[in-house]
């Protein structure tokens, strides 16, 4: 899970976060093979809480993408012996949706990753697909799909996983089956259910931006939380359509989920995917999101949904250069990376533009490959007043990285990110005390 805060002085918070001493931070490791291209870093926790790292990596042997991941050892600093699933063979590389792996409580390993429709009508069709272990991934059972729709039309991606307070794991993902007749893509749900796979989906919603990341939280009372970019029609903007961030919630692990709302009204009009999602964050007395907006002044924004309250609070804006925030609270302090772009951030964002209608540009982004001709990942960490230390540089700055995840590790953090160019990235990883 992945956690930030911005409470009652967010203002303050902002304004120390935009004026930070940059700072480099120190013990920086490559985890994939030099010279072996590997892209789509996400960070999870096994049924034992240690630190789980998947990553997509190219085999020299067959040219072919496989899921691989790897157990951090906490004593020795590094992760351990990498294993690779057989069944991601030739999988798919978008940026936003990485293949993941989750963990059952029973210890069962869960891999869930997505693969194109090779020749069909749609260039972009495709299909989320799911295999599981039960021995420690030694052996692997045959990929089966996640959604129940399996036609070979549309597009099915974006996805997110998480642990359920009942032990079981859930996924949400963005889905084409409606085609034409909804605007944008549908989210769908699901479980998995004692002793078996993932159940029958469930729609939440019909309306939502395309390629943009999907986030799903559970915090420590089991309540689910989920956000995505949704596609709304306000009035205020003649028809037009805006894509501003939108959340949804459930108490009883996703057999009922509350009506969806919206995150901010920011406004944001665009008929295309900024592909750039959102981060939730649960607090004790608060849930927390920050996301990217082209809705008024460009950047990444931050808002909360106070315990009781039914509204989050106005958005505050954090940075005007991030992008691809993630979120994790470490011992009541919550820490944030993102990427942060060495060139303006109108310029950062223009594939924007682009019309992502019915999925088809489903896979865009495929590989590594930031739209900034420059960025970096950094790290900052609040206490909870509000105050903000030091913006700490996690990569190389004359090397580009970007789509950062972060967890948390037995002292302090842990941060994955994408280094190097489109064609020879490689996983990074650094470990990271938290005072």
């Amino acid at each position: 899970m992945k956690k930030i805060f911005f409470l009652c002085i967010i203002g303050v918070f902002s304004l120390f976060m935009n004026s930070c001493k940059q700072t480099q931070s120190p013990e920086v490791k490559r985890l994939s093979p030099e010279g072996i291209h590997a892209v789509g870093p996400y960070l999870s926790k096994d049924h034992r809480g240690n630190t789980v790292l998947c990553w997509t990596e190219q085999n020299p042997d067959d040219s072919l993408y496989y899921l691989k991941y790897a157990v951090f050892d906490t004593q020795l600093k590094q992760f351990n012996k990498a294993i690779a699933v057989p069944a991601t063979a030739g999988m798919s590389l978008s940026a936003e949706s990485m293949g993941k792996i989750a963990f059952k409580d029973d210890g069962t390993v869960i891999a869930v990753f997505s693969k194109s429709f090779p020749g069909e009508k749609n260039k972009y069709a495709g299909a989320i697909y799911y295999c599981s272990s039960e021995d420690n991934g030694n052996h692997w059972s045959e990929p089966r799909f996640l959604h129940t729709d399996t036609s070979r039309t549309y597009g099915r991606s974006f996805f997110d996983v998480a642990r359920l307070a009942d032990g079981e794991v859930c996924a949400v993902w963005l889905d084409g089956r409606f085609g034409e007749e909804e605007k944008g893509s549908a989210l769908f749900f699901s479980r998995t259910e004692k002793g078996e796979g993932f159940a029958r989906d469930t729609c939440l919603d019909k309306n939502t931006c395309e390629c943009c990341r999907t986030e799903i939280l559970t915090d420590q009372s089991g309540r689910i939380h989920i956000a995505y970019r949704g596609i709304q029609f306000p009035s205020g903007v003649l028809g037009k359509q805006v894509r501003d961030m939108v959340y949804t919630t459930s108490a009883d692990n996703g057999r009922t989920f509350s009506a969806a709302r919206v995150i901010s009204k920011d406004q944001w009009e665009i008929q295309g995917c900024p592909h750039t999602g959102p981060t939730l964050a649960a607090t004790k007395n608060a849930l927390h999101a920050l996301w990217f907006t082209g809705g008024g002044t460009p950047g990444l924004y931050a808002s909360s949904l106070k315990a009781g309250e039914v509204d989050f609070r106005d958005r505050v804006l954090i940075s005007k250069s991030g992008r691809h925030p993630q979120m994790v609270e470490v011992d009541g302090k919550l820490a944030t990376v993102w990427e942060e772009s060495l060139t303006p951030a109108q310029d950062q964002h223009k594939e924007t533009n682009t019309n992502h209608s019915n999925m088809e540009t489903m896979n865009h982004g495929e590989g590594h490959a930031s739209s900034a001709a420059s960025s970096q990942v950094v790290l900052t960490v609040a206490d909870e007043e509000g105050n903000a230390k030091n913006k700490v540089l996690i990569s190389d700055e004359k090397e580009i990285a970007d789509h950062a995840v972060i967890t948390t590790t037995e002292r302090g953090v842990l941060i994955a990110w994408v280094q190097g160019g489109a064609n020879d990235s490689g996983i990074f990883y650094s470990s990271q005390l938290i005072d």
